[in-house]
């Protein structure tokens, strides 16, 4: 991948951080999911589950 003549191998991670908001409405629009990105820590992959399981009650609501 070429982005204004900075090179990324495909092997090259991008480590970033999202607002927990942020991350969740990306999740509820489809725009991410979760098996396109790695937790880093404990805290992050808990913090990540509660979201999914948040996001997933409030579907099942919606049906």
């Amino acid at each position: 991948m070429k982005i204004d003549n900075f090179s990324i191998k495909q092997s090259d991670a991008i480590h970033l951080a999202f607002d927990p908001d942020t991350l969740e409405s990306l999740i509820r629009e489809g725009k991410l999911h979760v098996s396109d990105f790695n937790c880093l820590d404990k805290t992050s992959k808990k913090g990540v589950w509660a979201l999914m399981r948040s996001v997933a009650a409030a579907t099942i609501r919606l049906s």
